[in-house]
């Protein structure tokens, strides 16, 4: 197991793509065993082989869809309407604005690029640095794979063999719980700046319309209704609930908002595909290594050593979030989670620890991992999608993760009821 792990890292420090590196590291693990290599291929099949795992397809395209039908603009607006009377506004809207979005795309680099493009510009002319919304935006972009529908939560959920629905749930009261506790911030922050207040630019006119542009967010606000609502009401599975959203979306791109064109129908698909493959692909030579990981015997001799130091639990949970917190500076969320979870989950219930608490502690620090250099794809992508030279913002959002983020990881790893109580 050792010469395949250091292959595995190898390849990546080298620039090989991660699911090729972990494919090639089963591989050579298999063929030292002296077993069939044939198993490679047979165990990624079987990974995927998963009436759940069409969830995350079905997701990521319907958050393609409502991008380009004009849904994105709609969320924002509405957030706007609540958020952008008082100072800060837009900073709060924004915030919003990733909540919102996160319960469709089920992804935090696509949240980030969206609500950062949508909004940077406007927030430029108000007074907003623009290393600050830079920041903020990609911080804010970790409430997306908590609020449901969130692609990682459900990777989890399948890995770990826990209910997607408990999940979602957990997922849902944390991403709330972080949204305020961002939005807090951001107030905060405000208080005192040379701000262009929001509300202050509001005129008669524009005021008489604010009914109208609620009334046209409510097409938006109902996608999240049916995602949840249908779920828990045992309408449909989530796997289901994730094909309603795409037929959803395509009825108000093209029949409400009008902003979808049939012409433009192949390309939002398209665009849809080419989010989900990478990660698909990733999950398949995941779990194809995780299969080696767990044939070699590391979990459970992991599991018996550290059980054996008699460590209480709130010291192991400590390890643990910090572990977690420096795999996600270096590894995708997803990637991450197919590989841990076999090796982690015997041993976190061997303490009592329970696998959905451990779920969403995992998501957070993963998440918390995207912000953080030296890799931070969420950082990069807001940078992108702002314009902002990357090297301003590392220091803002590290004080965003800090000061948000990082209370709300240690409720959560002690009050455990506020991800159990449905259970």
């Amino acid at each position: 197991m050792p010469i395949a792990a250091f292959v595995v890292l190898a390849l990546i420090v080298l620039g090989v793509a991660v699911a090729v590196a972990f494919g090639m590291g089963a591989l050579i693990f298999f063929m030292l065993l002296g077993g069939n290599p044939g198993q490679v291929p047979s165990v990624a099949f079987r990974t995927l082989d998963s009436f759940t795992f069409l969830a995350i397809p079905f997701f990521l395209l319907a958050g393609a869809i409502m991008q380009s039908g004009g849904v994105s603009k709609r969320l924002i607006e509405f957030v706007g309407l609540i958020a952008g009377r008082f100072k800060g506004g837009l900073g709060a809207t924004m915030i919003g604005a990733c909540a919102l979005f996160g319960s469709i795309s089920g992804s935090s680099v696509a949240t980030v690029s969206a609500i950062g493009r949508i909004m940077s510009g406007e927030m430029a002319e108000r007074g907003y640095p623009k290393k600050y919304l830079a920041s903020l935006v990609a911080v804010s972009g970790i409430i997306g794979i908590l609020i449901p529908p969130s692609v990682p939560i459900i990777v989890y959920a399948v890995a770990a063999g826990v209910s997607i629905a408990d999940m979602f749930l957990a997922g849902a009261v944390i991403g709330i719980l972080l949204t305020v506790v961002l939005v807090t911030f951001n107030f905060v922050w405000a208080r005192g700046r040379d701000l262009d207040d929001l509300g202050a630019r509001l005129n008669s006119t524009q005021q008489r319309r604010t009914a109208r542009r609620i009334g046209g967010a409510v097409p938006a606000l109902i996608m999240p209704v049916i995602i949840l609502g249908g779920i828990y009401s045992g309408i449909f599975t989530p796997t289901e609930s994730g094909a309603v959203a795409c037929a959803y979306g395509l009825f108000v791109g093209l029949l409400v908002y009008r902003e979808l064109k049939p012409s433009g129908v192949g390309g939002t698909v398209l665009n849809g595909l080419l989010a989900t493959a990478p990660i698909l692909l990733i999950i398949a030579m995941g779990g194809a290594f995780a299969r080696a990981v767990v044939v070699s015997g590391v979990p459970q001799a992991l599991a018996d050593t550290i059980g054996g130091w008699g460590v209480p639990a709130w010291v192991l949970l400590i390890v643990l979030n910090l572990m977690l917190f420096v795999v996600g500076m270096f590894i995708e969320e997803n990637t991450a989670i197919v590989i841990l979870v076999p090796l982690l989950l015997p041993l976190t219930a061997a303490y009592g620890i329970d696998p959905v608490q451990f779920g969403i502690i995992m998501v957070l620090n993963l998440g918390m991992g995207l912000a953080t250099p030296p890799f931070a794809p969420n950082l990069f992508v807001a940078a992108n999608a702002t314009a902002t030279p990357f090297h301003t913002m590392v220091l803002p959002a590290l004080r965003l993760l800090v000061t948000c983020v990082l209370p709300v990881l240690v409720v959560v790893n002690v009050v455990p009821a506020l991800t159990t109580f449905m259970r």
